[in-house]
């Protein structure tokens, strides 16, 4: 099952994303999104944001910021990624409250991790983005996340 994933945060391409994940520990993505046993909020890149927005001085909730990869980019990985610290999933269909459903504040803290991120593409050429670290709104097709998310349509239903 796929859905579509409508966020505010940055772009950014995957190989300064796993320079990124790589100097701090964490495996990289190789373009491929992360199919974990849990949902995203507990894995190991979610929880490396969150590490660097607190220590930047943030105290959003730790469930706050993902790092989302669109599930097929001409049928092979993709090479974008998207960190975001607002985002809706949508199933099949929903009616947008852009003011009301993703937050136009950008945490304290975000700016300093999208710097971090974006410090990374330094050496690494060809990246395939002339915008790294670009803020903005995004819609991105996203696989399936395990772990608790059902959305809105299924739980009215059943």
């Amino acid at each position: 099952l796929g859905s579509t994933t409508i966020l505010r945060g940055f772009k950014i391409s995957v190989a300064c994303l796993d320079a990124f994940l790589q100097a701090n520990g964490v495996d990289e993505t190789y373009g491929t999104p992360p199919m974990l046993q849990k949902h995203p909020d507990d894995g190991p890149i979610s929880a490396l944001l969150y590490s660097k927005i607190t220590a930047a001085g943030g105290t959003s909730n730790k469930h706050g910021f993902r790092v989302l990869i669109p599930s097929r980019e001409g049928h092979n990985a993709s090479t974008v990624a998207y960190v975001a610290y607002s985002w809706i999933t949508i199933y099949a269909h929903r009616e947008l409250r852009l003011g009301d459903d993703l937050s136009t504040e950008i945490p304290t803290g975000f700016e300093e991790l999208r710097k971090e991120i974006v410090s990374h593409c330094n050496g690494i050429t060809n990246t395939g983005l002339s915008d790294e670290g670009r803020m903005g709104l995004f819609a991105v097709h996203t696989h399936e996340y395990p772990g608790s998310y059902n959305p809105p349509e299924l739980l009215e239903r059943y």
